[in-house]
């Protein structure tokens, strides 16, 4: 990711993840955006220059255009060597069209290359297009949290 590309995805991001908050009932409406702010500025001290932490641009070929981001974490200091993605989307317009296994599959290499080991993420429920790509790519649901409504 260029770093003249960061603010942007950063305030992109913060509003996303607090609606998705909101949306799977963790979070109330109110103060969302402050806390999804607050947890990405504990996550991202440095912003795009955080150790350990790398921002990838999915770009359309051959034009360049950016169709999607991808932001994880690797500190090959932990035992076992796993990345964890904080981030991955395809802009809504360009999903389906293989975009997203093409970047986990270069990301499997990429992480490889780097020493890694294995990949973690966590995808919301309500994410169903998510959930059927990272099956498909072989995730495996590790821990599973339930509630109720009452």
């Amino acid at each position: 990711m260029a770093e003249k590309d960061f603010p942007l995805y950063q305030k992109t991001l913060v509003k996303e993840y607090a609606k998705d908050k909101i949306k799977a009932g963790t979070w109330a409406e109110e103060g969302a955006l402050q806390k999804a702010e607050e947890q990405l500025q504990t996550l991202l001290p440095k912003g795009v220059h955080s150790p350990c932490h790398y921002f990838l641009s999915i770009t359309k070929e051959p034009t360049k255009e950016i169709v999607g981001y991808l932001w994880y974490h690797l500190d090959l200091n932990n035992r076992f060597k796993e990345a964890f993605i904080y981030d991955f989307v395809i802009n809504e317009k360009e999903q389906g069209k293989g975009y997203g296994t093409k970047a986990l599959e270069i990301l499997d290499d990429h992480i490889k290359q780097q020493g890694g080991k294995k990949i973690t993420l966590h995808v919301f429920a309500h994410n169903e297009k998510a959930i059927h790509l990272y099956k498909k790519m072989q995730f495996q649901t590790r821990d599973l949290v339930m509630s109720k409504d009452l």
